[in-house]
């Protein structure tokens, strides 16, 4: 039975510490990766994969970053559901130099990788055209060994996913805020350098006039695409991540705003009101003390 991994939603790194609690896990077994690429049948031959080992593995199942390797903050082992690991792979790509090992598809549409260590692996690709089509592959993470039946699998089989879009696009840049509508720190505008495949493509602007949002009409597809703020904003903590349809540049404010000022307290004074209420109460009692006794006599 082939066996696959659904590398998008990253099953094989949610089920570790499952895999974990039912086998024992070996770290320091030798390990292999196939990574196997086709398109409603047509194999994709020649498309080039570069894996790079970015956490260790421990008899535990739990993770442990390499050096050279950073997270802004949090456990790498606290990571949650696809979109959390596909973040992950955003963020450890942008850190990457060198490769550990490269392989390209076969005319079976397998690229295979022998002799690893155990870990997690970033697996990255480079577009690719054909007569037709572009593709494009995301950054993704996958652990060696996986998992099948509820074991540790060596030897995992991996379907890549990929996007397919035409030769030509048009790639929108587009700028998000997450301030709390705290809008006193924000500049009227900010200046974003757009990359093809590492070199410098256009400088675009992103205002409040064109709703921090620009497009770029008729760029190639099959290639790599990346966007860089000039000068991030005093405050701000800046991140990047892409879309279907192109790239977004996040802005997250790193400090809460701050507190109000405090206002000296104005107006009427209250505090002898209890004062004149209880005098006002012994003078209503001395008076009809008073005028009883004067009745009496």
């Amino acid at each position: 039975m082939k066996k696959t991994i659904a590398l998008l939603c990253l099953v094989l790194c949610l089920l570790l510490p499952l895999a974990a609690g039912a086998a024992a896990l070996g770290p320091e077994r030798a390990a292999s990766l196939t990574l196997h690429l086709a398109d409603e049948g047509t194999i994709l031959k020649g498309v080039r994969f570069v894996i790079r080992r970015v956490a260790s593995l421990d008899r535990d199942g739990r993770f442990t970053l390499l050096p050279g390797y950073t997270l802004p903050d949090g456990d790498i082992n606290d990571t949650a559901g696809s979109a959390g690991w596909a973040a992950l792979a955003q963020t450890l790509a942008a850190q990457t130099v060198t490769a550990d090992a490269v392989a390209a598809t076969d005319g079976k549409g397998n690229a295979v990788f022998s002799h690893l260590e155990t870990g997690l692996y970033l697996v990255t690709a480079n577009p690719v055209r054909t007569s037709k089509w572009a593709y494009e592959f995301a950054p993704f993470l996958v652990c060696t060994p996986g998992i099948t039946d509820g074991e540790w699998d060596y030897a995992p089989v991996a379907d890549i996913k990929f996007s397919r879009k035409p030769l030509t696009r048009d790639l929108c840049i587009v700028k998000y805020w997450y301030d709390n509508g705290v809008t006193t720190g924000r500049p009227g505008e900010i200046e974003a350098e757009v990359y093809c495949d590492g070199e410098l493509y256009a400088t675009v602007k992103l205002n409040g006039e064109n709703n921090w949002m620009v497009t770029l009409a008729g760029v190639e597809s099959a290639h790599v695409w990346s966007v860089k703020e000039k000068t991030v904003p005093a405050g701000y903590q800046v991140s990047y991540s892409t879309a279907s349809e192109g790239l977004i540049i996040s802005n997250t404010l790193k400090q809460k705003p701050p507190a109000p000022p405090n206002i000296p307290q104005t107006g009427l004074m209250w505090w002898p009101v209890p004062l004149l209420a209880v005098l006002g109460l012994a003078l209503i009692l001395t008076g009809c003390i008073l005028k009883r006794k004067v009745n009496n006599e």
